[in-house]
């Protein structure tokens, strides 16, 4: 299992490499707790996932959600068939403040859900199968990215926030216009779930119960909180928890008000289990925090 604490830099939830498969015995099935988009920029192999076999090639696009055991691999140990892959690798949260309200970007999120919520309806065959006319626009923006994230030039975080969200919109843009006429039968559900999420970023910072937002959903408690784990990778619990924190952050560096204060504004009534959730997602505590903003 790859953790984005481990896997991702620091306040950086982001990575892109190219891999070339010179290496086969560092091939291994794995899954992760971020999201990843696997672009195949040459030659063929095959995607093993969820002990499906899927044949990859040149063009093919992936998205692969969290906690699914997958992982590339060429047809043979020397990859006589020369496969290539970028990995795009990202948390939501690296976008998220970009407060982007454009209609897509919603539709992005119930692709998503789509593929957290169905896989074995969605199947595991490629997202996209790019054609000739597609491919050079998309590896152009694999290479932007890649170029930007290996120099690392003062502001390449911003710069990539913005290149991500314009392949996600692209990617949206393409798989619609390939399945608008393919209707999900329980697309209803998506935009349910999609709105309890909405209402939790909006109601934050006030008590939400389990049994509120499943009720909201049409959907009973435990299905609700394991659909919520599938697509989140982490409890609603911890979801609600990671949103006040991030709040909080942004107040601490923004704000004049006391670390106690900002507390009870995210949803705190008690400050020292606030400081024990703010360690445990920070890795400091908050005045901590607050201070290593002000040097």
């Amino acid at each position: 299992m790859l953790h984005s604490s481990d896997f991702f830099v620091e306040n950086m939830p982001f990575s892109i490499n190219r891999y070339v498969y010179d290496n086969y015995d560092a091939l291994h099935m794995h899954a992760h707790d971020f999201i990843e988009i696997v672009y195949v920029n040459r030659g063929k192999g095959i995607h093993v996932v969820h002990g499906s076999t899927i044949p990859v090639t040149e063009g093919d696009l992936f998205i692969i959600n969290y906690d699914t055991p997958h992982c590339f691999y060429p047809y043979d140990r020397a990859n006589s068939d020369g496969l290539e892959v970028y990995n795009c690798m990202f948390l939501p949260a690296f976008i998220e403040h970009l407060q982007i309200e454009l209609p897509i970007m919603r539709g992005i999120t119930g692709l998503f859900l789509l593929k957290g919520l169905y896989p074995e309806e969605t199947g595991y065959k490629a997202d996209l199968i790019l054609h000739e006319s597609l491919k050079k626009d998309f590896v152009q923006l694999f290479q932007t990215m890649h170029k930007e994230y290996e120099a690392q030039q003062e502001g390449y975080a911003d710069i990539l926030k913005m290149q991500l969200c314009e392949l996600l919109i692209k990617t949206y843009r393409i798989h619609k216009d390939l399945y608008r006429d393919q209707p999900h039968p329980d697309a209803y559900k998506l935009e349910l779930i999609q709105k309890s999420i909405q209402y939790m970023r909006s109601n934050f910072s006030n008590p939400i119960q389990i049994n509120e937002l499943s009720q909201q959903a049409l959907l009973s408690k435990s299905y609700f909180s394991s659909v919520f784990k599938k697509i989140t990778g982490i409890s609603v619990f911890d979801y609600l928890q990671k949103l006040r924190i991030e709040e909080a952050c942004k107040l601490l560096v923004e704000n004049t008000k006391t670390v106690t204060e900002i507390s009870e504004l995210v949803g705190y009534n008690d400050y020292r289990f606030f400081n024990k959730i703010f360690r445990k997602i920070t890795g400091m505590t908050a005045s901590a925090y607050r201070k290593s903003f002000s040097l």
